[in-house]
């Protein structure tokens, strides 16, 4: 928590229904948190609470980098998929509610909409919610759209073009966000090719385009391209892995994508231009803001191009003042929140 400088840090656990769930409070400052809900099964409960914490903390980065009007947070829920029933998330529903609106929970991984459906049933203090139940449509989607003007910014600052037209891409990862990713590369006319240990994934997108190419994991990092996109697990690369890559952009929508944050300076020795998943992947709270505000899809899709000059302009101020990115990124989210911060004290 002083890492992070976290808010809170609580545990709330209803026996009867098998639930057990850590939330964490990075900051309310901007706005009410955004609470990113995840089911798990943690190897224990420390590696539940960092997970916890991490999540709400870049929740809270991505909001202050783009200057959205929400907090982070995270809802941590510990257990195999076969906890769920409707009571499980009813009696996270009554948790929500003790909140009167300063914590909002939102889908993440192992979370379904059916399960938001049910929470739905006891608290009104739920977003991203699809279009059939009277939100924006998916998340997912908007994260998607969103990564795209970030990865036109990459193109554009590498490349000096922001077209991502036959740039050759290895998307790693194509769950939920990725197989997203996937279907806006396409439309962008990106040489894809795809990477995922799970050949179900893979298969599900094989049957729409035929001719996409695939590699295997264990060869993944040493595949030719232009850029590669980390879309798995959190801080899934190490050194080794860095020396391998064949790539001149390096980004997706994982937050951490390095084990060692140290390493991004092994990127900069081989011109590998690093962004932290955490620039460019901030859609969802594009979205989010928008629909507590009550606007609609077309003032988010007019509001995506943000994180495109966003992108520019952190690459610039890095350049200029010879920081890494991630640097002038968290200096600038800070000062952005002190400065809320001070605003608010005078009222």
């Amino acid at each position: 928590m002083r890492r992070n400088n976290s808010r809170e840090l609580l545990f709330f656990e209803e026996q009867k229904w098998s639930l057990k769930a850590i939330i964490a409070i990075d900051s309310i400052v901007l706005g009410p948190a955004n609470a990113s809900t995840k089911l798990y099964n943690y190897t224990d409960e420390d590696e539940a609470i960092a997970d916890a914490l991490d999540i709400a903390y870049f929740n809270s980065l991505r909001a202050a980098l783009l200057r959205r009007s929400l907090g982070g947070g995270s809802i941590v829920l510990i257990g195999e998929q076969n906890v769920k029933n409707e009571m499980y998330f009813r009696a996270l529903g009554v948790f929500l509610n003790r909140w009167n609106g300063n914590l909002y929970m939102t889908k993440a991984k192992g979370i379904s909409y059916n399960d938001l459906n049910h929470v739905r049933k006891e608290s009104g203090f739920i977003l991203g919610l699809d279009e059939s139940h009277n939100g924006l449509g998916k998340i997912y989607g908007s994260r998607a759209r969103g990564m795209i003007w970030g990865l036109r910014a990459a193109a554009k600052e590498v490349f000096d073009n922001n077209s991502l037209k036959g740039l050759r891409i290895v998307v790693h990862g194509i769950g939920d966000l990725g197989s997203e990713l996937v279907k806006e590369l396409i439309a962008e006319g990106a040489d894809i090719t795809i990477c995922d240990r799970i050949y179900d994934r893979i298969k599900v997108i094989q049957d729409k385009v035929r001719d996409i190419k695939i590699v295997r994991p264990e060869d993944v990092y040493k595949t030719k391209c232009d850029m590669f996109l980390s879309c798995a697990s959190e801080k899934i690369m190490n050194a080794s892995d860095i020396k391998e890559l064949q790539c001149k952009v390096l980004t997706g929508s994982t937050n951490q994508i390095l084990q060692s944050p140290e390493d991004s300076k092994l990127l900069s020795d081989r011109s590998i231009l690093y962004l932290p998943g955490y620039i460019i992947n901030g859609g969802d709270i594009i979205q989010l803001t928008n629909e507590i505000s009550g606007y609609g899809k077309e003032k988010v899709e007019s509001e995506l191009p943000d994180i495109y000059y966003n992108t520019l302009d952190l690459i610039n101020e890095a350049k200029k003042n010879a920081k890494t990115i991630c640097s002038v990124a968290v200096e600038k989210s800070e000062e952005y929140v002190r400065n809320v911060s001070a605003i608010k004290m005078l009222k």
